[in-house]
């Protein structure tokens, strides 16, 4: 017995931190990664086959770029399933073999692309040295941490959180529900201010899909609110399920009404790879939430009595705030190191392209640097729920949010002259919802004050009359 207790103890690294370190709510986010990574590089590789005319070597070696970029998002996706159930038929399964495998491929896949970059499309090496930088960013993250004490004694089996994991996929809901529903409200503004324009039928398609991705937005919001109480998790996982439904029945109508707003142009195979990915992308996440609740409902289930009482997670969630601004900022880093290595010479709008997806503004891509830097170390800190972690998340807010504001501040003035559905425009507005979200989300959620509970579901007493 004493033994027991005493290896109990050594596998408490840090107080304040759930059973599983957080690692559910990585496997969920690498879930989502993979789908949206894996459907954007397979609609690349259809428009590259279909679309361009003709073949030749260059072609060839573009599709092989694309073809590894998506066994790579395949395999990011599958060490995310990975961690969160481990292999069937397999007890334990060795939960961090998908993602030790997954990076070998994505170091293996960022050095075939740099070498294909430099060999066969002449980039220069500095350049390719720079993709390859870039690429490697996850990857290399990854490898570093699973080898970490707090997360290589996961490497058999990852033990189920006091919550089960609910606070934290609250939280994760929270911040992307409410990015989509920001973004999406935007856009749909832009839309119905362009008057006569959408009074046609391709136009009130449009209209009516991207309202009802706001109302799935709003789903998603309200279960992740739900989560943040922790009173009930009966209504939690009801709200989450009702969200999963309705994302799933939004994404097929959002690809019909796509399919026939581009019928009614000209069937391509162009446009039918756009929907494909478009549906692809949207379905990721409500697939992804309602197999985590009903897996770990279902366990209850099966345990009958002997299910564990739900309590709140000693972290309240905020591990899973913190993988979400590590891989956000490495995902930015993704970017600004290419950025980096180009400097201010070339081509300004591929700069410009560069910096909007990793996140940065107009302005001089050290801000982005900073920032990014700043938004990694807070999540570090969050993750091992470190005695400075409230402090430095909330520096990082208030920081990320001031220099968003300003590195954006061209892009807010172009709003106000900003009339109807103007497409790209509308898309460049993306970049400015997340790193405004995200840092003001951030302060909320570390400084918002827990009302402590014993068990997380409850009923009111009833007095006799």
């Amino acid at each position: 017995m004493s033994e027991q207790n005493e290896h109990r103890v050594v596998d408490l690294v840090d107080a304040g931190v759930p059973a599983d370190q957080g690692l559910s709510s990585l496997g969920m986010l690498m879930q989502l990664g993979g789908n949206v990574f894996a459907a954007s590089a397979a609609y690349f590789t259809f428009t590259l086959l279909f679309a361009l005319g003709g073949g030749g070597g260059e072609l060839l070696y573009m599709i092989l770029i694309l073809g590894l970029s998506i066994a790579r998002s395949l395999i990011h996706r599958s060490a995310g399933t990975h961690l969160l159930y481990g292999t069937p038929g397999l007890e334990g399964g060795h939960r961090l073999s998908g993602v030790n495998r997954y990076v070998w491929l994505g170091l293996a896949q960022s050095v075939i692309v740099a070498a294909i970059l430099a060999a066969k499309f002449h980039v220069p090496s500095t350049i390719a040295l720079g993709v390859l930088g870039g690429l490697a960013a996850w990857p290399v993250t990854l490898a570093v941490l699973v080898r970490l004490p707090r997360f290589a004694r996961f490497n058999q089996e990852i033990p189920v959180t006091e919550d089960k994991g609910f606070e934290g996929a609250a939280i994760l809901m929270t911040v992307l529900g409410l990015c989509g529903l920001v973004g999406g409200a935007f856009v749909l503004v832009l839309m119905l201010d362009a008057g006569s324009a959408i009074t046609k039928g391709p136009g009130v398609l449009l209209v009516l899909t991207v309202g009802m991705l706001v109302v799935r937005s709003f789903f998603h919001v309200q279960a992740g609110f739900s989560g943040l109480k922790h009173t009930n998790v009966d209504t939690a996982v009801e709200r989450a399920n009702r969200y999963a439904n309705f994302g799933v029945i939004s994404a097929f109508c959002g690809g019909g009404a796509l399919l026939l707003v581009v019928m009614a142009e000209s069937v391509s195979i162009a446009g039918m790879a756009v929907i494909t990915a478009f549906v692809w992308m949207l379905m990721a996440w409500p697939l992804t939430v309602r197999r985590f609740f009903s897996d770990r409902q279902f366990a209850d289930l099966l345990a009958g009595d002997n299910a564990p009482i739900h309590r709140r997670a000693p972290d309240a969630g905020l591990t899973a705030l913190g993988w979400l601004l590590l891989a956000y900022a490495v995902f930015g880093f993704t970017f600004a190191i290419p950025t980096l290595v180009m400097g201010g010479g070339g081509d300004f709008r591929e700069i410009r392209m560069l910096a909007a997806f990793g996140g940065s503004g107009m302005r001089s891509y050290w801000f982005q640097i900073g920032t990014l830097t700043l938004q990694a170390w807070a999540g570090f800190e969050l993750i091992r729920m470190s005695p400075q972690h409230k402090i430095i998340a909330t520096v990082f807010g208030v920081v990320a949010g001031a220099v968003a504001i300003y590195t954006n501040y061209p892009l807010l003035q172009q709003l106000k002259h900003l009339h109807g559905f103007l497409g790209a425009d509308a898309i460049a507005f993306f970049p400015l919802v997340l790193s405004l979200i995200i840092p003001v989300a951030t302060i909320v959620l570390v400084n918002r004050k827990i009302a402590p509970t014993a068990t997380a579901r409850f009923k009111p007493k009833t007095t006799d009359a």
